[in-house]
């Protein structure tokens, strides 16, 4: 795959969904080679960027008599991914499964990053991250401000997400879960569906690893009468609420908190994306879309 490719696959998962928001080319730079490391050079990049910039169907924008990008499109209408736009899949059972877990999260004041869905799951990085932000307060704009006088430093949680297809699934889904979540503090399995029979044994694997597992109770049936997955995501946080309470059940385990994780990012290279992001927003004092809402209720 040429850089190009690889470019217009990632920057939508990269890019500030608003122009006001728009980081520089350093800063574009920087969450390009979280993702695809350090084999093309600077000077590559800014020209590939320069070129897919000009085209007014692509992903990328640039501020207009000014420097920064962002992500080209409406940015009155937010979206969770760019998958999840009218013209996406976000009718699929998988795609709703996953706007679920971001409200489950993001409505109980956690940010949330999420990685681009794939067409082959990865066991090496999460479905989505769950930031717990340092103490702080929101301002008169809606924006999460961070105390000055606490300790900088965020709690991540990994969290998986799958269908309850069966009991040998759920039980891939939590070593998934278990492989993906070494670098986190928590990690979490989010079972959408119901299967009885896995229940027992989930628990069980549980409290031997301390991974949590949550359970939404939608088999394909239910998911097919939600809204569609940007309609999920631009509901009201007291509608959030209300359509997750007719679905989530007890959880089945809590996450065992590590203060240290087992693996460091240099470990795992795929998890820098989500890092540098919570990393950048606790540096400059201040919450701020990656693309993906940050709902601080």
């Amino acid at each position: 795959m040429s850089l190009r490719d690889k470019l217009e696959e990632i920057l939508p998962d990269l890019l500030p969904a608003r122009e006001e928001d728009a980081i520089k080319g350093t800063e574009l730079i920087a969450r390009v080679r979280a993702v695809l490391g350090d084999a093309y050079s600077d000077r590559s990049l800014r020209s590939q960027f320069s070129f897919i910039a000009l085209e007014p169907d692509s992903c990328l924008a640039r501020v207009p008599n000014g420097q920064g990008y962002y992500l080209r499109g409406d940015s009155d209408s937010p979206s969770l991914h760019h998958i999840f736009t009218e013209e996406g899949d976000g009718d699929s059972p998988l795609h709703k499964a996953i706007a679920l877990a971001v409200r489950l999260y993001d409505t109980a004041g956690m940010g949330v990053f999420v990685y681009p869905l794939e067409e082959e799951e990865s066991w090496e990085h999460p479905d989505l991250v769950a930031v717990q932000w340092p103490a702080g307060s929101t301002d008169a704009n809606g924006a999460y401000i961070i105390d000055p006088a606490a300790p900088r430093q965020a709690a991540y949680r990994s969290v998986c997400v799958a269908p309850a297809e069966d009991a040998e699934e759920c039980r891939r889904a939590f070593f998934r879960t278990l492989a993906c979540g070494l670098w986190a503090h928590e990690t979490e399995l989010l079972i959408v569906g119901d299967d009885a029979a896995a229940a027992a044994e989930l628990t069980r694997l549980a409290s031997q690893f301390g991974v949590g597992v949550r359970t939404i109770s939608a088999n394909d049936d239910v998911l097919d009468e939600l809204p569609r997955a940007d309609e999920i995501f631009r509901a009201t946080a007291a509608d959030a609420r209300a359509m997750l309470a007719d679905l989530q059940q007890p959880p089945l385990a809590h996450p065992r908190h590590r203060s240290t994780p087992v693996q460091t990012e240099e470990d795992l290279p795929a998890t820098q994306a989500a890092r540098r992001w919570a990393e950048g927003c606790i540096a400059r004092g201040r919450v701020e879309p990656y693309e993906l809402r940050v709902a601080v209720n």
